[in-house]
């Protein structure tokens, strides 16, 4: 029996939206990957802990309405 994974990301971020990685491995394992999405999320990691962090107030309302629109349109 073959199996198809089907798979969609979702992510926060500080600097920018990176899926390599996750892509990669999802290659590995044969999966499709169906929509991805990222929004700006506050980051205090490292060097940002010393500035107070970045990305203050996201996700925001303007990104989760992103989210749900992102999940309808999958959904369709």
């Amino acid at each position: 029996m073959h199996l198809c994974i089907v798979v969609f990301l979702i992510s926060t971020y500080g600097g920018s939206a990176n899926y390599k990685s996750i892509e990669n491995i999802l290659k590995e394992k044969h999966a499709k990957v169906i929509g991805k999405l990222g929004c700006k999320g506050y980051d205090t990691f490292g060097p940002f802990k010393l500035v107070g962090g970045i990305a203050k107030g996201h996700p925001n309302e303007k990104d989760l309405e992103a989210a749900v629109n992102f999940m309808t349109e999958l959904q369709s």
